[in-house]
């Protein structure tokens, strides 16, 4: 038991020293000077991204966590331009439904038929079934399947759709079960399809 005592210590000293020198030392911009690393020189054009082991700090400048996900996600195929056409959709949707919850002038004017707790509700709502969609497809991909992709309306219907050359009974009846224990819709109402 002393040991393990002991390897924690180690480990949360090593953690403050490095956390005192990287306050001491700058912490912003590169880790090592251009022209050396402690001692050793680095030949004249190498970067410090290609030395191994070397820290380069990124400063990502004024990009928001939003531009920075959707520069990380670039559609290759089917599913990640539907997913992303899909979540493009449910942004504009939640702006637009906060903006009236907020009391939003302009989008209470060019809404007339919502009042303000009827945009919350149905804020929360959108908010829920975007993490059930989630959800649901990443629990079919680790059932194996290669890329699930599922829509959910308002209106409780549920749209499946697999990256798969066919579906067997099985596999649409796990499926199933899947988008049965994570959203509230009913049987009748999923429709779970293969895409190649």
């Amino acid at each position: 038991m002393k040991r393990k005592q002991i390897i924690v210590l180690g480990l949360v000293l090593v953690i403050i020293a490095v956390g005192i020198l990287q306050y001491n030392y700058g912490g912003v911009g590169e880790s090592a000077k251009v022209n050396g690393l402690d001692g050793l020189s680095l030949a004249q054009g190498t970067d410090l991204e290609d030395v191994p082991g070397a820290a380069v700090y990124v400063n990502n400048g004024d990009k928001t966590d939003e531009a920075l996900a959707q520069a990380q996600q670039k559609p290759t195929g089917f599913f990640s331009e539907a997913r992303l056409e899909r979540d493009k959709a449910r942004s504009k949707e939640k702006e637009e439904l906060k903006a009236i919850a907020e009391g939003n002038e302009q989008a209470v004017a060019a809404s007339v038929n919502l009042t303000s707790s009827e945009a919350q509700e149905q804020l929360v709502a959108v908010i829920r079934r975007c993490e059930a969609e989630s959800t649901i497809e990443t629990l079919i991909k680790q059932r194996g399947f290669e890329d699930a992709l599922v829509y959910m309306s308002d209106t409780g219907n549920v749209d499946v759709m697999v990256k798969a050359s066919s579906l067997s009974a099985q596999d649409v009846a796990k499926i199933s079960d899947i988008v049965l224990r994570h959203s509230e819709a009913t049987m009748e109402n999923i429709t779970v399809k293969n895409v190649n």
